[in-house]
């Protein structure tokens, strides 16, 4: 308990920090750059091509799917998990990238992860202000249904926060791990539905499996706030499942990051 109330003291504490810090994390990013902050759409246009030529027109030749066009569905999956891989990948290894820059600087190491994540949420915000015009233009979201989204926006950012404080610490005291996590991340690509429909008459065993997978919960939580206009998931045992994950990782998290921080600088 004390690993865990350190952990969100420091996060409150540092609040308007770890902003500032995303802002900057997000210039840098893009700065470097000839193209800048064009490459927010451009990166996410060129794979979401790439996956309509091969998924929508190739394998399924435009069919819709449960009444929704091919196109809108498939961006309303990978769109978020855009997010999701990005902020895997990049907040495993935030802390280890920016060890050798911040050991003199007074804030607390865990603010590292949160900021990184932050920024990820940001280029997030922008690609579903881009969807959510097509989604209007396609049949239009209730109010009710926009609140859904937000929740499901908070609720991922979360998730993504706690995964993090396992993974950047992990990964800092052992290299490998990070490439594991770009492993296991794109495996979870392809497991998750995200270019592929769930359907009933999929081995039931594959199905329970693949409904453990957080990530399903997210992905149809959006999917039911943008295409399907339905509730379904938000008030079934699924929620109750993916709050528990994120308490379970964010406990592991705070007690792992407070037991190890002080001897991450000999890691570099």
């Amino acid at each position: 308990m004390k690993s865990i109330k350190t952990i969100l003291s420091e996060q409150l504490q540092y609040a308007y920090l770890i902003r500032r810090l995303s802002m900057y994390e997000l210039k840098k990013t893009y700065v470097a750059n000839m193209l800048g902050i064009v490459w927010v759409f451009l990166n996410p246009i060129i794979q979401i091509g790439v996956y309509w030529i091969i998924f929508g027109l190739g394998i399924r030749g435009g069919a819709p799917v449960n009444g929704v066009p091919y196109f809108v569905w498939m961006i309303s999956g990978l769109v978020p998990w855009f997010y999701i891989s990005s902020s895997i990948i990049q907040g495993s290894n935030s802390i280890y990238a920016r060890l050798s820059g911040v050991s003199k600087m007074n804030f607390p190491l865990s603010i590292i992860p949160s900021y990184v994540i932050l920024s990820r949420l940001y280029t997030h915000l922008i690609l579903m202000m881009l969807l959510i015009v097509i989604v209007i233009v396609n049949q239009g979201i209730s109010s009710v249904h926009f609140l859904i989204l937000i929740y499901g926006m908070l609720s991922l950012t979360i998730f993504l926060i706690a995964l993090s404080f396992i993974t950047s610490t992990l990964s800092t005291i052992v290299r490998d791990v990070h490439l594991l996590i770009q492993s296991v991340t794109r495996m979870l690509f392809f497991i998750t539905p995200i270019l592929w429909e769930p359907k009933e008459n999929m081995p039931q065993l594959f199905l329970s499996l693949m409904k453990l997978n957080p990530f399903y919960y997210v992905i149809e939580l959006y999917r039911e706030a943008l295409v399907y206009n339905s509730t379904s998931i938000l008030f079934s045992v699924y929620t109750l499942y993916f709050w528990g994950i994120i308490i379970f990782m964010f406990t592991v998290g705070s007690l792992l990051h407070v037991r190890f921080r002080r001897q991450f600088i000999d890691y570099l």
